[in-house]
């Protein structure tokens, strides 16, 4: 990546016009673009998309519920009633609206028309049969009784000469039994609520003290531009009322256009703050008048690109994604900030690129990738916002790589010393992960801070991220209070693929709802269903009404009315019409007629669009009783059941997920990018930690202080996740450029991440000066997250950094690894876990043991063997051995002496045999629970001497007990050998008993003292003859025969180490040297001595002793196997890659036997050496400069010394091809290794020859290879 980035810099360098062109190019085809992108300003797009949602929202889109203005007018004295006043005043205000809003309104809803009712009752007596339901011919049977019909006539005679007789009149006439008042009185559906009358054909509420009118816009909600100049004339016209009346309005169209203009207001005085404050604040600190623009360069181009990216993929975006636009300001200016910053340390614009390229491309892919992951979510404008801010922060990074160097490094830098003391540099030169009150305070607050998130919650009323000026929010109290009816609605929708499918499951649910009505679950309803009837059900009423009225039916009714009629004094023609009426043939409502039907009463409840529609029906019922409804309705096919009380709990649901999902795919991405590119789970898991502890803070802070998620400050999680990860990367490459090459960068990095924070901060802190709820929701929790992950990221990761690596190196051990950690845990986890049960054991049979105590003890090292050997062939990753050539079975007591390494000494000799007895020191036996285990066992204390001892011993020698001491009396540190002290042979002269030697090797290795890790080792037993009391080649008295003994054990330890630490015996402590240095580099070093077979060849040729010079080392595996495999070696390595040399330098086994140089071979100052090592790099060279250096090489030997070279040659052509490959991976493709403009030249195996004998040299060739030409050519003293 580094070398990427340096390679476009290099390239533009020389070719400034071309760079200035294409950035030209650039920004033009990117504002191009952002010029037609839609600024779309529907709040609702903000909401989580489900389809019941989705269904009332088209529902509500569609039937214009929501494109509806209620207009309220009002007394403002409250107790007065003067509904004349009110309907003078609407009538002059409709005048009003009219005649000067007339473009903007589609329609007014004022007064009820008495001509459209009239027409109304006449399509009902027209196609009466069509209105009448089975349930109602009941009561037609009960109206054509001759009784009935008698007092029916009668009732009739007496209103009709009442003063409303003459507007009953032709009623009366055409149906004088009153069956057509059955289908009418089914009109009443369409009152739905009782809260409401007519008053002068005024809709007004029943105290009329308020009066309503309904107005249409022509625009819907979302065209929030051409809705502002309306309801700015309405409130005009409103304006103009007398002093005693008061006009409010509410609706979608109002909502909308406050919501679009606080934005429009928040955003601009948001993001100009934000600029404001970055650009005094950018040009005071680096006291350079041009570095905001510089700085700003990156943020413009990403704002710019992200734009038209938009536009390509999507056309629009929403108002809101680009309100928070400062947030992706206050990140976007971070990439240009760690540039310019970085340039102020170090003012080699080659060496920040080559620094930041690496951390800058992680941390914001993993950013990038944060906010992508938002197109996952069900809201549209978290949708918007991701492929805003994605985009953005790509744009802003590869300009602050690519760009903007070139316009930093045409200013001068000033002097370091400058810029040295700043206040920013003097803070990040802190070290908070050093002082131990901070990590505690940290750990505390984590575990508090995880209780107290428990008890944060999602926000549920929507109301509460709408923006509403003061009179909107009054207004809309105000409808809530005289409608009560809103807030019980339950709506039902019924949808099928043409009207007539949708009318008939219209007409199944009304069924159902008659049924729940029956049962009081239903207290009201309304809907088409009384009017507008499926095609179907009417010719199948048109059916049971020809079939209902007989002839013998029709002629006793007619019979009995003109009877009775008669004599009530009807006239004779009186009745004509309603025998038209029996005898008429009845068809189904006609297109024109449905038409206007639904045109005058029932527009609002059909919607047809997208070759689908839908029929809604309102439905009243108390909140107890709505979980009858929606199980009555629950998975029936074509049928949808909402209400307001679902959708609150819909959409907490709906967050829930959306907050969930997005933290998942969040977290999953940014840890799975770490550990590809880290190739560590530690470093993964160590980077992605504070994401993790400032999640687990900023819930644990929101539930003490109440704060409530919502699904606008969700993107804040979004947010920390990628600032977190971006700070965190940062501060793992700065620790991780020290451990690996030793430059010191973490103060500069951590200087641009305060003022990464300190903009973002600007950027995000801002937003709590916006109205708007939907913005200013972000600011507190976003500026607490910000600061939590500041704090997080700048104290755990070094202390964990340093706790689990740094520390250890620097005390020469091990760094930590995830397994080798598992390893260890387990293996303690086994040990504690053992030793308890081996105490509860110990307690039963030595303790409480009320029989043969000798028998229990017995017993109990029987146990205890098992216990070891458990212990010891658990650790599967050790690799046991045991050598016992004589067949050793400790039938007869002895005293065992070993050499002693580890703390598993003591188990590695009990898990041999039962019968023996260890001498322990007292930290052993004061251990807590394993103390209690050792003690019961009669094991020895080594600090009471063996003189003290004596006695007791010789009792369990009796008892044919062998005794198990080391004689060196503490473990070695570094493997080899102390002095032997000689109270084992004191006692092995008093006891008369022989003395077994055996060697411990390996254990050292696999758990070293002061140090806890058990490493991948090979523990080997190796048993040595009897010393019996006899012998006396060793000598006669205890005390020559510990020095004797002592000498012959080293001697044999010596060859036993020797035949075993061979260089695969080293290979982990070369790979813990090189890993946490890069994938690439630890895979490269894998492989590499994988297929060099540990380097066991160069081993074996080259001298154990003497002076080892390695010309072309590379990394340094070499010279380091090479040290380990032979501790008297000493090496000299030197490599013309400074980068490789600078790592080999800083590997944590380097030590005064063991030396790097970065240097030209053709150039280097040779001295006299045992042996010379140029491996694979003498084709690096022209053919001229390999002879100099093979003779150069053939001169500094000393006598007796070797050199060995390993090349390709050239003459084994078949097989040199497969050389030329990997050299061509090497250099090409993976550039492990550099070359000169001059390229490769491969040598030949016979100029060597030539060169050997012509300097009176012998050479040999040694060919391992199958596929490759690279053969070891060893040239040597001839004698």
């Amino acid at each position: 990546m580094q070398q990427f980035f340096s390679n476009i810099y290099a390239f533009f360098r020389q070719r400034r016009w071309l760079l200035y062109s294409l950035f030209a190019a650039f920004i033009l085809f990117s504002a191009f673009f952002a010029r037609k992108l839609k600024f779309e300003e529907d709040i609702s797009r903000i909401l989580p998309k489900d389809p019941k949602v989705e269904k009332l929202n088209e529902v509500f889109q569609h039937s214009k519920f929501m494109d509806k203005l209620v207009v309220m007018v009002s007394l403002k004295d409250t107790n007065a009633v003067s509904p004349d006043s009110l309907i003078l005043f609407a009538d002059t205000f409709v005048e009003h609206v009219s005649s000067k809003l007339a473009p903007y309104i589609r329609k007014i809803n004022y007064r009820v028309d008495d001509d459209m009712t009239a027409t109304l009752f006449d399509i009902v007596n027209e196609h009466l049969p069509v209105y009448l339901a089975p349930q109602d011919y009941q009561t037609i049977d009960s109206l054509i009784q001759p009784g009935t019909l008698k007092g029916t006539l009668e009732h009739n005679l007496q209103l009709l000469t009442s003063p409303a007789g003459f507007a009953l009149k032709n009623m009366i006439a055409g149906d004088p039994s009153g069956i057509s008042f059955i289908a009418l009185k089914k009109l009443q559906q369409l009152q739905y609520d009782e809260n409401f009358e007519l008053y002068d054909d005024c809709v007004m509420t029943k105290d009329q003290k308020n009066l309503l009118l309904f107005i249409t816009p022509v625009y819907p909600p979302n065209n929030t531009g051409k809705n502002q100049l309306f309801l700015s004339g309405l409130d005009s016209i409103a304006a103009t009322c007398p002093g005693d009346i008061g006009v409010a309005y509410f609706g979608a169209t109002a909502v909308s256009a406050g919501n679009a203009e606080q934005l429009s207001k928040d955003t601009g005085l948001t993001q100009g703050i934000t600029v404001l404050f970055l650009v005094l604040f950018i040009g005071f600190y680096f006291k350079r008048k041009s570095a905001p623009l510089v700085i700003m360069i990156p943020v413009v181009a990403g704002a710019l690109f992200a734009l038209a990216a938009v536009y390509l993929i999507r056309g629009s975006i929403s108002v809101i994604a680009i309100g928070t636009g400062s947030v992706i300001l206050g990140i976007a200016v971070n990439y240009s900030l760690h540039v310019f910053n970085h340039y102020r340390h170090t003012g080699d614009i080659k060496k920040v690129i080559d620094d930041l390229a690496f951390p800058l491309t992680l941390g914001s892919a993993t950013t990038i990738g944060g906010f992508f992951c938002l197109t996952f979510a069900e809201s549209d404008m978290l949708k918007d916002l991701g492929l805003f801010a994605g985009f953005s922060l790509i744009g802003a990074a590869l300009s602050s790589l690519i760009f903007l160097p070139h316009f930093i490094s045409k200013h001068k830098k000033k002097n370091a010393d400058e810029y040295s003391h700043s206040w920013i540099d003097k803070l990040a030169a802190l070290r908070p992960e050093h002082n131990k009150f901070i990590i505690a305070g940290i750990l505390l607050l984590t575990i508090v801070f995880a209780f107290t998130s428990q008890k944060v919650g999602f926000e549920t009323d929507l109301n509460n991220m709408n923006y509403m000026p003061p009179a909107l929010k009054q207004a809309e109290q105000k409808l809530n209070a005289i409608n009560q009816a809103a807030t019980q609605s339950v709506y039902i929708v019924a949808e099928g693929k043409n009207l007539e499918e949708a009318l008939l499951q219209s007409e199944k649910v009304q069924q159902d709802i008659e049924a729940l009505k029956d049962k009081s679950i239903v207290n009201k309803y309304s809907g088409v269903s009384s009017l507008i009837i499926s095609g179907a059900l009417q010719q199948e009423r048109i059916q049971r009404w020809n079939a209902y009225w007989t002839p013998e039916k029709k002629a006793a009714v007619l019979t009995v009315i003109k009877k009775e009629g008669t004599a009530l004094g009807y006239s004779a023609t009186a009745f004509d019409r309603f025998t038209d009426l029996l005898n008429k043939t009845y068809t189904v409502v006609d297109t024109a007629t449905l038409h206007q039907l639904r045109s005058s009463f029932l527009d609002d409840y059909i919607v047809e669009y997208n070759d689908r529609t839908t029929v809604v029906t309102l439905v009243k019922a108390e909140a107890a009783n709505k979980p009858a409804i929606y199980e009555t309705f629950d998975n029936k096919a074509g049928i949808t059941v909402l209400d307001r009380q679902y959708l609150t709990g819909r959409f907490v649901e709906l967050i829930n997920i959306d907050f969930t999902r997005i933290a998942l795919i969040t977290s999953v991405f940014v840890f799975t990018v770490l550990l590809i590119t880290y190739g560590r789970i530690e470093l993964a898991l160590m980077a992605f930690l504070p994401m993790f502890i400032t999640w687990i803070w900023i819930l644990g802070i929101m539930g003490l202080l109440g704060i409530k998620f919502n699904i606008i400050n969700i993107i804040v999680s979004t947010l920390i996740f990628g600032l977190g990860d971006d700070y965190s990367i940062f501060i793992m490459d700065g620790l991780l450029q020290e451990y690996k090459t030793g430059r010191k960068n973490l103060s500069s990095f951590k200087s641009s991440i305060i003022l990464s924070a300190v903009t973002t901060l600007a950027g995000l802190g801002v937003l709590i000066f916006a109205k708007h709820p939907a913005l200013r929701s972000i600011a507190s929790i976003s500026v607490t997250g910000i600061l939590c992950v500041v704090l997080v990221s700048q104290v755990c990761i070094p202390y964990l950094f340093n706790f689990l690596i740094s520390n250890r190196v620097k005390r020469g051990v091990y760094p930590w690894t995830f397994w080798s950690l598992s390893k260890t845990i387990f293996s303690q986890v086994w040990f504690i876990f053992g030793s308890i049960l081996l105490v509860l054991i110990g307690i039963i049979l030595v303790k409480l043991n009320p029989f043969n105590k000798e028998k229990g003890k017995l017993l109990y090292h029987k146990v205890i063997a098992k216990f070891s050997r458990s212990l010891i062939y658990i650790m599967g990753n050790v690799k046991k051995a045991i050598i016992n050539p004589l067949k050793e079975d400790f039938s007869s007591p002895a005293i065992i002496i070993c050499n002693h390494q580890s703390g598993l000494d003591n188990f590695v000799m009990m898990m041999m045999h039962p019968k023996l007895i260890v001498f322990t020191n007292d930290r052993v036996r004061s251990a807590p629970v394993s103390g209690l285990a050792v003690r019961m066992a009669d094991y020895y204390s080594a600090s009471m001497g063996v003189e003290n001892n004596l006695e007791k011993i010789r009792e369990k020698v009796k008892l044919g007990y062998s005794v198990v001491i080391f004689p060196e009396g503490t473990r070695s540190s570094d493997g080899n050998m102390k002095r032997f002290h000689k109270g084992a042979f004191f006692l092995a002269e008093q006891l008369g008993i022989d003395i077994l030697p055996v060697i411990i090797h390996g254990t050292g290795y696999t758990l070293s003292k002061g140090d806890m890790m058990l490493k991948d080792g090979h523990i080997v037993l190796k048993f040595l003859p009897r010393i019996s009391p006899e012998n006396i080649s060793f000598g006669n008295t205890y005390s020559e025969r510990a020095k004797q003994v002592g000498k012959y054990f080293r001697s044999e330890f010596e060859q036993l180490r020797q035949s075993l630490e061979q260089p695969d015996w080293h290979r982990e402590k070369l790979f813990y040297n090189y890993i946490y240095k890069g994938p690439v580099l630890e895979w490269y070093m894998r492989v590499k001595v994988g297929l060099e077979k540990n380097y066991a060849v160069f081993h074996k040729l080259l001298p154990q002793k003497g002076k080892i010079l390695d010309i072309g080392c590379g990394y340094g595996f070499m010279p380091y196997m090479l040290r380990f495999a032979a501790i008297e070696r000493e090496i000299y390595a030197a490599d013309y890659d400074e980068e490789k040399i600078t790592v080999a330098q800083h590997c944590f086994s380097k030590d005064e036997r063991i030396q790097f140089a970065y240097a030209d071979v053709t150039h280097l100052v040779f001295e006299k050496y045992d042996g010379i090592i140029a491996a694979d790099m003498l084709h690096y060279l022209q053919p001229g400069e390999q002879k100099h250096i093979i003779e150069k090489c053939i001169q500094a030997l000393n006598s007796g010394g070797v050199l060995i070279i390993r090349d390709g040659d050239k003459e084994r052509v078949e097989k040199h091809k497969g050389t030329k490959l990997t050299e061509f991976f090497s250099t090409k493709l993976l550039q492990f290794n550099k070359t000169t403009d001059k390229g490769l030249s491969f040598l030949s195996g016979s100029m060597i020859h030539e060169i050997a004998a012509a300097n009176g040299m012998y050479c040999r060739e040694i060919d391992e290879t199958k596929y490759t030409s690279n053969i070891i050519f060893v040239i040597s003293n001839k004698n």
